[in-house]
């Protein structure tokens, strides 16, 4: 009796010094918090050149696969070994990947930044700056004509109080010159992005190897159901990954093509480095189109306000096309979660990382989604209850739901809620397979 008293003491005590740390650990996180997050960030950059390699080499893998098969498929009937076959295949299809993945930065870089740089010096030279506001000041004088603010307008200017405040106070025109001179930061970037492609060919080439002895750690530092566990997670963020970006890349690509060509026919100005924004920008979900309206907008309104008008109601069309016609016949259901937490996600974690966390927050938060409904669904099924949602809408107590446990003992499929009720059903445990690239 006496030693299951001190058992219940030493554990209470283990117990109660473990929150302690813990709690002197958490202060210590948020007192110095950015000093670890400078810290996190020096470690980042210290390993871009492996960042960068790693997106390219994801990026790359579909088309390399693709190349893969027309090689299998051409040389089938050769008299070439299966070991030989797999290093021609292989060799061919990272090799061509990796060509027209240059030759796609290189088109893009050559095209843009030449005729970004002198769209943005046109744009901001004086004598540019000058007639724009000569046409706004003419404008606004000319709708507050024979209106109780006349006189005002006549007498403060307001057209030359915006122009002076961006002028002087926000010093538009050198800060615009000051970034485009940083030729260290960019240069730095170019450099990484160049080992990064180097890694990556080194990924492609040696994947299956890699993919083997990140299972093999797996395997060593976790009992098996947990890393089966995260075998499923793995092939899930995979699928996640893989179609949410490669979709958005296709449909961003002819989001940009049929902005260029709109463009070009209704003789707009600057249709290329616009249609270049509007592609890129078409990334993100949610606030992206809309920031390449922006930027293309303000590019346009310095020069034509009336061009930049139809630019506005042309891309706000034909974003509208891409959300209800041309993103679902690409991107399909592959997010499965509604336009909330989309937005949730896009707001996290782009504050807390930026452009890339725009970009990537969507397909993060759906694994997360989904990690979650199974975590709730699973639960539910143990407590022999509906995983549905639509049970849960009329219900005051947990004892209303008696009437579903038929349905539940009737029925060998089961929804898994809001949006993963066939893809993410806790009853598919996602069959493990050797050749999957997850």
């Amino acid at each position: 009796m006496f030693r299951k008293k001190d058992d219940r003491y030493f554990r209470l005590g283990l117990t109660l010094l473990t929150v302690i740390i813990l709690s002197a650990l958490f202060y210590v996180v948020i007192t110095n918090i950015g000093v670890i997050y400078a810290k996190i960030k020096d470690f980042v950059g210290i390993l871009s050149s492996v960042i960068f390699g790693a997106v390219f080499a994801y990026l790359m893998n579909p088309l390399m696969k693709l190349v893969e098969r027309l090689v299998e498929r051409i040389w089938r009937n050769s008299n070439i070994t299966e070991r030989g076959m797999k290093r021609l295949k292989r060799t061919i299809g990272v090799v061509v990947s990796v060509l027209v993945f240059l030759a796609i930065i290189y088109a893009l870089f050559a095209m843009v930044v030449p005729e970004l740089i002198e769209s943005l010096s046109e744009t901001f030279s004086s004598e540019n700056l000058q007639n724009f506001y000569e046409r706004s000041t003419a404008w606004l004088n000319n709708i507050a004509k024979g209106t109780p603010i006349e006189d005002w307008v006549l007498e403060h200017d307001p057209i030359r109080v915006i122009f002076d405040w961006v002028t002087q106070e926000l010093d538009l025109i050198n800060t615009l010159s000051t970034a485009l001179t940083e030729v260290y930061g960019v240069l730095k970037v170019v450099f990484n992005m160049l080992i990064g492609i180097v890694i990556a060919v080194y990924l492609l080439l040696s994947k299956e190897r890699f993919q083997a002895q990140s299972k093999k750690l797996v395997v060593a530092m976790f009992r098996q159901q947990r890393a089966d566990r995260i075998f499923e997670i793995a092939r899930l963020t995979n699928r996640s990954f893989g179609g949410f970006i490669v979709g958005k890349l296709i449909d961003s690509l002819i989001i940009g093509v049929i902005s260029y060509i709109g463009m070009i026919i209704l003789r707009l100005p600057y249709a290329l480095v616009s249609s270049v924004f509007v592609g890129l920008t078409n990334i993100i979900p949610f606030f992206g189109p809309l920031i390449g309206i922006v930027i293309g907008g303000v590019l346009i309104l310095l020069q034509d306000p009336l061009a930049c008008l139809y630019f506005v109601i042309f891309e706000l069309a034909l974003q509208q096309v891409d959300g209800n016609i041309i993103g679902p016949r690409i991107l399909g259901e592959r997010l499965g979660i509604s336009d909330f937490w989309i937005l949730v996600s896009i707001t996290l974690f782009g504050g807390l990382f930026g452009f890339p966390g725009m970009i990537l927050g969507v397909p993060v938060f759906t694994v997360i989604y989904a990690l979650i409904s199974q975590a709730i669904n699973n639960s539910l099924r143990r407590k022999e209850l509906p995983a549905a949602t639509d049970a849960y809408y009329s219900i005051l107590t947990v004892a209303d739901l008696e009437h579903y446990k038929r349905e539940f003992e009737e029925s060998t499929v089961f929804n898994s809620g809001d949006t993963f009720e066939t893809e993410y059903d806790p009853d598919d445990d996602f069959e493990f397979d050797d050749s999957s690239d997850g």
